[in-house]
């Protein structure tokens, strides 16, 4: 692991996890509502988006439960740790989600979608810039994944996870969008 950003790592999830629950909850509100002021999220049908289960993350359940409230087809990662690649499982209920590889939810049954289904990924982050370059927990999953899509890649993150710059690695793939409580950015068209 870059000790750059390793550091860079360190320091935004230290901030993230000192924010109390009900902060968290409030700033997860904001971004939510920033989401969806962008066209290609409320066009999208099918959206591909993380289950929040990390300390404080940017809550997606809310988002989730949207999704299903206006029928669209919500995708959510599984972790195959064997051949280190995300699977990607249509997810009809919140109550199909339990804890599994690296505390994450996921669905118990599997319901395969191909990547050429997706229409739109919101992406976990830990950090990002302006450039659209991010940091995750460093297991390459997404990146693998996201060299794959086509369609926008969107980051959730809080004001404070938005950094000046971070040196990208070979294999890193930039995100499109960064929607954050007080702005929405447009990285590239």
């Amino acid at each position: 692991m870059n000790p750059e950003k390793e550091a860079i790592r360190q320091k935004i999830l230290s901030l993230r996890n000192s924010l109390s629950p009900e902060e968290a909850k409030k700033r997860s509100k904001l971004i939510f509502q920033n989401l969806k002021k962008l066209s290609v999220f409320e066009k999208a049908q099918t959206i591909h988006t993380y289950v929040s289960s990390k300390k404080n993350e940017v809550d997606t359940i809310e988002i989730i439960n949207y999704l299903f409230s206006i029928n669209k087809k919500v995708v959510v990662p599984v972790v195959d740790r064997i051949n280190k690649i995300l699977i990607h499982s249509e997810l009809k209920n919140l109550s199909e989600l339990k804890e599994s590889t690296f505390g994450i939810l996921e669905p118990v049954e599997i319901r395969k979608v191909e990547i050429e289904e997706i229409d739109i990924v919101l992406v976990p982050a830990i950090a990002v810039d302006r450039f659209g370059n991010r940091i995750g927990f460093g297991g390459g999953y997404y990146d693998k994944f996201l060299s794959q899509v086509k369609c926008p890649k969107v980051a959730l993150v809080y004001d404070f996870q938005v950094v000046e710059k971070i040196n990208p690695s070979p294999g890193d793939v930039p995100v499109d969008f960064i929607i954050t409580e007080s702005e929405i950015i447009e990285v590239r068209e």
